[in-house]
């Protein structure tokens, strides 16, 4: 069996190792891809992953999303659970664009699952593909 890069900082992992041994992140975790902006994002088990212009509230995607007058500031976290499930939460004030999941709006405030291939979108031009990677991933 081939070693595979860790996702978070890329050392290579033995395929019967759980964990990275040089950054101690396991194999779980989400891709989101997005080709206009281009962007790529990954991101494991812990802390939200926090999408939208506001930089402090999204500081991985603010400067990206900053000439995007329709991203709103504070649009949508992503929480990736260790066994792989993933989860998309609108802040409880709503965002002031709309977050969808595969068309559907999401509600502000409530936990809604993610699944591999899901499309996320921010407002209405900023597709997300989810990409989700761990022992079970799959829905919420």
């Amino acid at each position: 069996m081939v070693s595979k890069p860790c996702w978070n900082c890329r050392e290579q992992v033995a395929p019967r190792d759980p964990r990275c041994t040089a950054c101690g992140s396991t194999r779980t975790h989400v891709l989101l891809i997005c080709s206009d902006p281009c962007l790529e994002l990954r991101h494991g088990p812990g802390a939200p992953l926090t999408l939208g212009r506001h930089p402090d509230w999204a500081p991985e995607t603010a400067a990206v999303f900053a000439d995007r007058p329709k991203v709103s500031r504070r649009h949508v976290s992503i929480t990736v659970e260790p066994d792989g499930r993933a989860w998309a939460e609108e802040p409880p004030e709503g965002s002031h664009n709309g977050t969808f999941i595969n068309g559907a709006k999401l509600m502000p405030g409530v936990r809604t699952p993610l699944r591999d291939e899901d499309q996320l979108r921010l407002g209405l031009r900023i597709s997300i593909t989810v990409r989700l990677y761990g022992p079970n991933p799959g829905p919420g």
